[in-house]
């Protein structure tokens, strides 16, 4: 073979390479409603991926229940998806197949689970929650929300929760109701769940209305469980949610979990694979932003 002949070859065989990875579908990160902190996240992966020349795109969702769903989906194109630990673990319980199919890129932060009441109200702990015959209702988001497969996990650990009822109303509304109705709402608790913190809605006015609202512990062991790599679900925490303000209690004992970010390894190439693990060991604090907060 010449000289001439062999750098023809290797011009070939480099502009074949070339091709394969430019042929690479994007990764497709699924991740929460738009302005959420999954977006957000959703959005900076995409940045810095970009960096990497790796294309990526961003898709909103109802929450994290419709992540795994598309994650483990052949026919979706999504192949990073954001989620609760609760809400994978829910989730394997059903479908046990997709153990096999996914990785974990890292843990987004904590989030913990909030419980609203009216400041008069007669619930005074979970345990009040569990008693059977009040005909309460608890406000969550969606049933694809993440806040919804919480308390639809909560009820599969501890039964007794069973005995109040969910409803999907927006957190906002849930509160007016509260508020206004009295002990004569049906509407007696509203739940979120976000990184301890957050600035949501529905935390804002809990935490500006002391003399209308506040937060119920939730320390229920019953609600302890763990994922298959033996971590646990949920960790028992008092968590501050605000600085001190007014003498308000700001501090209050319940539950926690993680945010993780999950890929399907089936749906990534071995180049794609290796550059979002190097991108999450070496940049996730930009990915991530600030966690626990």
């Amino acid at each position: 073979m010449t000289s001439n002949t062999g750098l023809l070859c290797a011009f070939i065989l480099a502009i074949g390479s070339g091709a394969a990875q430019a042929a690479d579908p994007p990764i497709t990160i699924s991740t929460g409603k738009s302005g959420g902190g999954y977006n957000t996240i959703g959005e900076r992966l995409k940045s810095v991926l970009a960096e990497q020349e790796l294309s990526a795109q961003v898709l909103t969702s109802a929450g994290s229940l419709e992540n795994l769903n598309r994650l483990a989906d052949p026919q979706s194109p999504v192949s990073v998806g954001l989620t609760q630990a609760d809400a994978l673990k829910y989730y394997l319980k059903d479908h046990p197949d997709f153990a096999d199919q996914f990785i974990s890129l890292g843990e987004i932060g904590k989030e913990c689970v909030f419980i609203v009441t009216g400041k008069n109200s007669d619930l005074k702990s979970d345990s009040d929650l569990q008693q059977p015959g009040k005909g309460r209702l608890i406000a969550v988001q969606s049933p694809n929300s993440g806040v919804a497969v919480t308390w639809e996990y909560m009820t599969r650990l501890e039964p007794g929760f069973k005995n109040t009822a969910p409803a999907f109303v927006d957190g906002a509304e849930a509160l007016l109701q509260i508020k206004s109705g009295g002990a004569s709402s049906k509407i007696q608790a509203a739940m979120v769940v976000q990184k301890p913190m957050a600035k949501s809605t529905e935390m804002q006015v809990v935490l500006e209305n002391p003399k209308d609202f506040r937060l119920i512990p939730v320390k229920d062991w019953d609600l302890n469980d763990k994922l298959p790599d033996g971590s646990a679900v949920y960790t028992f925490e008092s968590v501050t949610v605000a600085e001190k303000k007014w003498g308000f209690d700001t501090a209050v004992d319940t539950i926690c979990t993680r945010g993780l970010m999950l890929a399907n390894k089936n749906k990534l190439t071995a180049d794609q694979r290796t550059r979002l693990a190097k991108v999450m060991l070496l940049a996730a604090s930009r990915v991530v932003g600030e966690t626990g907060k």
